[in-house]
């Protein structure tokens, strides 16, 4: 099965950065409810009751639902950080803690909801070595902000996991005018000085 959703997800997206071995072992404790399970799932049989038509425990949304949720978002507005290695993608909070936990303040990786159908967050660490998780971004938020800009946006992230300064990273993605490339917003051709929305992270 994390062979076949593997070829399914960089079939659809369009890309050839591969599912790791951390994605897929998520992926089979998310479909069997097993989060603490850290075993071989290699042997287990997933039914199609589990893969699509029972809902997800706490859920409103099948494991399929949500994975291909997952899919189209990446496809229309991922597909770059993806491929770039940028995303950290599926992974559990269990395991999210264990690695953010020893890591500075601003050290930060973006993770797919599991909670949410189509959308990603960003884990990061702030003061007294605590994780938090910003409210997930869907398909309509990245259609009026991108990705790159919102992370530009977030001073409390400063390093992409495990140590990559956000601004070398990501600043081919950002577009337009910020605080970040401190440029004086000129006027347009229509006479009116542009406005811009940026995101910010309530604490």
């Amino acid at each position: 099965m994390c062979s076949t959703l593997n070829s399914k997800f960089t079939s659809e997206v369009g890309t050839s950065h591969n599912l790791d071995q951390y994605n897929q072992h998520f992926l089979a404790q998310k479909i069997f409810d097993k989060p603490d399970f850290n075993g071989d799932f290699s042997n287990t049989m997933v039914s199609w009751a589990q893969f699509n038509k029972e809902v997800l425990p706490g859920r409103q949304f099948t494991f399929w639902q949500w994975f291909e949720g997952v899919m189209e978002l990446t496809k229309k507005h991922l597909k770059v950080y993806w491929s770039d290695g940028l995303i950290f993608g599926f992974i559990g909070k269990q395991h999210l803690h264990l690695i953010l936990k020893e890591m500075p303040n601003g050290t930060f990786l973006l993770r797919f909801s599991d909670s949410e159908i189509g959308g990603i967050t960003i884990a990061y660490v702030s003061a007294g070595e605590k994780n938090f998780n910003i409210q997930p971004f869907t398909k309509r938020d990245l259609e009026i902000r991108c990705l790159g800009d919102r992370i530009r946006d977030i001073n409390n992230i400063t390093h992409l996991y495990p140590d990559f300064p956000k601004h070398d990273v990501f600043k081919k993605y950002y577009t337009g005018n910020s605080l970040y490339t401190q440029n004086p917003q000129a006027p347009s051709n229509t006479g009116y000085i542009p406005v811009s929305l940026q995101t910010k992270v309530e604490t």
